[in-house]
């Protein structure tokens, strides 16, 4: 049972130990047998002019949209749409690699847990966003990558990405190994709308974001952007731009708020979730236990990438977690499914650190 002194003591936490330090906004929620027991917002959405922050900002996730993605997956897969271990190729006869006969292998399991064999630094999803010309660095990153603005300006859609991968050497053979590879969930909404027949976008709307409550999230960065309540990101207190990528929005082109995030890790930790049966949450946990999984700053034990969620251990209890890093964001969510306990973080600055706090709620009410 956690009690208002331990709320307090993290209460305390947080601004003597993270709002002490340079800091611009920082969302925090943290929700406890399914009801919002913290719910605060520290600094500002943005700096000039200073606008404070709440947890109804408007915030760039980034990867946690990845689980999303999943999700939208595992729907079809209830639907006896999709077969987990059925090959990527079956739905989408187009998706090769210059490894043709081992990519042909790769199971949509794999494409989802980043285990097909890609490597880690594709990049072409995040190269196709429609403001790169206001992202510093960008043009640097092209050429050191040697993808023309022919082979950027021709992608247009999430096919369009699935099929650049025929440029790709697979970096080990599918199944053998794990690397996390952000390209990849641009190929997860390929799969869903090629076999489903339905927009992506509308399905996580209608089928994620409104059965759970989720009234202030979107996939839209104009919407987002302008909304009255938004935020603006930073690095060293430098205003960056505006994280946007409609054509790859799966692999982290979602914005919500620390609010609704609790509503969506309610969802997962329901006896009766409105957005997936059981068998299919406990399916995205399942751990690949013959691969090693590599991420820093977190630290669990027996620690696995499932299906679009990081899980692992922590003092006992299972974790289930994930992040999402951009230029200015830095975004966390944790549950800990046992206990209903969940906690999101959400921050508008390149030099947060949500992964401590994350693990501070768990220091402070795991026994």
């Amino acid at each position: 049972m956690i009690t208002t002194t331990e709320i307090d003591l993290f209460d305390r936490y947080l601004r003597d130990d993270v709002v002490s330090n340079p800091m611009v906004g920082m969302s925090v929620v943290m929700t406890y047998h399914h009801e919002i027991i913290y719910s605060k917002g520290f600094g500002y959405r943005k700096l000039n002019p200073k606008k404070r922050i709440t947890p109804d900002t408007i915030m760039s996730i980034q990867s946690i949209t990845k689980s999303f993605a999943a999700t939208t997956i595992m729907y079809l897969v209830e639907k006896n749409m999709i077969d987990l271990d059925e090959p990527l190729i079956t739905y989408l006869p187009y998706f090769q690699t210059k490894n043709k006969k081992k990519s042909d292998s790769i199971t949509v399991r794999q494409l989802l847990s980043h285990t097909a064999g890609f490597l880690g630094d594709i990049k072409i999803a995040n190269l196709v966003c429609t403001n790169r010309t206001e992202i510093e660095g960008f043009k640097k990153w092209q050429e050191e990558l040697g993808i023309s603005n022919e082979t950027i300006n021709n992608i247009k859609s999430f096919e369009d990405i699935t099929r650049y991968f025929k440029r790709i050497e697979l970096a080990y053979a599918p199944g053998q190994g794990w690397k996390y590879c952000t390209d990849a969930y641009a190929i997860v909404g390929d799969l869903f709308e090629k076999v489903s027949g339905k927009s992506w976008h509308d399905y996580v709307l209608t089928n994620i974001f409104n059965k759970c409550g989720m009234t202030r999230s979107t996939l839209d960065p104009v919407k987002a952007k302008e909304d009255k309540d938004s935020a603006r990101y930073y690095v060293m207190q430098e205003e960056v731009a505006f994280p946007t990528n409609p054509i790859a929005a799966p692999i982290g082109f979602i914005y919500s708020t620390a609010n609704d995030m609790a509503k969506y890790l309610n969802a997962y930790m329901m006896d009766e979730s409105p957005i997936l049966t059981d068998k299919s949450i406990k399916e995205m946990k399942k751990k690949y236990f013959k691969v090693k999984v590599d991420l820093p700053n977190i630290h669990l034990e027996d620690m696995n990438y499932g299906l679009g969620w990081v899980t692992g251990k922590y003092k006992g209890q299972e974790i289930i977690e994930h992040g999402g890093g951009y230029t200015g964001v830095r975004s966390y969510v944790m549950m800990v499914p046992n206990e209903k306990l969940g906690i999101v973080v959400l921050t508008n600055y390149n030099e947060a650190k949500p992964v401590e706090i994350c693990r501070k709620v768990l220091d402070l009410f795991l026994y």
